[in-house]
């Protein structure tokens, strides 16, 4: 019976995960990358995590294309796998800086780098911004959004959160919001996978594991499509600020 833990959990995180994703825009790799780490070595985690990632976006790409706005597409894509590139090429550089400082939670110590630090800090930034009646996110352009997304998805993975707050404000169709996020969030996994130089034949995958998460993922995603439907753009605006300011503080936590 213990043997069939692992594949609860993550099918339980994952299906949990994508059903939030849909809503936020965000959520999926930031719970699975951790909860992968549980059970295998970092290296294989970060890989299965990856391919669960763009497994649910191809998944929910089929299901929502048809409200893609191209223009915004355009504009905000372009951005976004630009800064992406740029934000990989990075990190190869700076990811030997070390540790910024070290947390402790409950006799668990985490560190920080100076990367999370960084993305903590802007995150919480977005979301403090959302309380703020005089400054508008919308006033930054498409494209500058894009890029900021882009850069920081390269440089830390978390591509979807600063992307989710500026597509939030643009006066979309709900369809039109969720849409051309995930079609943003997959052409940046796709850069980000070139860039990484992921080489997946020399990493020895549980693959059963990764199939219940992806399965379960897409049974997520699924079910996220069907109540997404019955929610209006207000009530996610304010489900985007609340995972914005859960995100931040747990990455300057070190939660995740």
């Amino acid at each position: 019976m213990a043997d069939l833990i692992p594949y609860f959990i993550i099918s339980l995180v994952a299906f949990g995960a994508a059903i939030l994703t849909f809503f936020s825009g965000f959520g999926l790799g930031t719970l699975l990358l951790p909860t992968f780490a549980l059970f295998v070595e970092l290296e294989i985690a970060i890989a299965m995590t990856a391919i669960v990632h763009l497994a649910n976006n191809l998944l929910k790409f089929g299901l929502v294309f048809r409200g893609i706005n191209l223009q915004i597409l355009l504009y905000f894509g372009v951005g976004a796998i630009i800064g992406a590139g740029i934000g990989a090429y990075i990190l190869s550089i700076i990811s030997g800086f070390g540790t910024f400082y070290q947390t402790t939670l409950w006799g668990s110590s985490s560190n920080i780098n100076y990367v999370e630090f960084v993305l903590g800090i802007v995150i919480l930034s977005f979301a403090i911004l959302e309380f703020n009646p005089k400054i508008s996110i919308r006033k930054i352009p498409l494209a500058v959004g894009g890029f900021i997304s882009g850069f920081f998805g390269g440089l830390s993975g978390h591509q979807g959160a600063l992307r989710t707050a500026f597509l939030a404000h643009r006066s979309l169709k709900k369809e039109v919001f969720i849409a051309t996020g995930v079609c943003v969030s997959l052409l940046v996994d796709l850069t980000r996978l070139i860039f990484y130089r992921v080489q997946l034949s020399d990493i020895s995958i549980p693959y059963l594991l990764l199939v219940i998460g992806i399965l379960a993922a897409f049974i997520g995603s699924v079910i996220g499509k069907i109540l997404f439907a019955k929610t209006t753009m207000k009530s996610i605006q304010k489900v985007v600020c609340f995972a914005l300011l859960l995100l931040g503080f747990s990455i300057l936590s070190g939660l995740i």
